[in-house]
C-alpha cells in the first residue's frame, strides 16, 4: 500500500489513469501534464504517484504523454498561453498506453438470463401441473 487513501467514489462511466513512478529530484515540487490537464504530483514513502479521473467518453483509448515539471516549468507552462510564448521543456516526459474501456462478461445483462429462466420455470412447473389436473 502506497499510503495514499484510493476510496475516493469512482462511479460508473468513469476511467481512472493512475501513474505511480519514482523521482531523483527529492526536494523538488513536480506537478504532471496529462492532454490539457495540469494535476499534482504527490510524493508517497514508496515513490510519486499522479491520478486522473474522467468520464469514459473524456479519456478514449489512445497514447498519453505525461509531461512532468518543476515549479518554475508549470508556472512558464501555465502562463504561455497569456504571453504567447513555446510550451516549456518537461523535466521528464513518457507515454502511457490506454487501451480503452472493456466489458468483460456475457454481451446480454445476467438479469435477462434470470428473468428467461425464470419463466422457463414458471412454464415448466404449468405444464406439469395442468397434465397432473387432467
Amino acid at each position: 500500500s502506497s499510503g495514499i487513501n484510493a476510496e475516493w467514489p469512482l462511479r460508473p462511466g468513469e476511467t481512472a489513469i493512475i501513474v505511480e513512478f519514482t523521482s531523483d529530484c527529492i526536494d523538488t515540487t513536480l506537478s504532471a501534464v496529462i492532454g490539457d490537464e495540469v494535476l499534482p504530483v504527490y510524493s508517497t514513502s514508496e515513490g510519486n504517484i499522479v491520478s486522473l479521473v474522467k468520464p469514459h467518453t473524456e479519456l478514449p483509448a489512445a497514447t498519453y504523454t505525461v509531461d512532468l515539471y518543476d515549479e518554475a516549468g508549470i508556472a512558464a507552462y501555465k502562463n504561455q498561453g497569456k504571453e504567447g510564448a513555446d510550451k516549456p521543456t518537461p523535466v521528464h516526459s513518457f507515454s502511457l498506453v490506454h487501451p480503452g474501456v472493456s466489458k468483460e462478461g456475457l454481451p446480454i445483462q445476467t438479469e435477462f438470463i434470470v428473468m428467461v429462466a425464470s419463466l422457463l420455470v414458471w412454464w415448466g412447473a404449468n405444464s406439469v401441473k395442468a397434465k397432473i389436473s387432467e
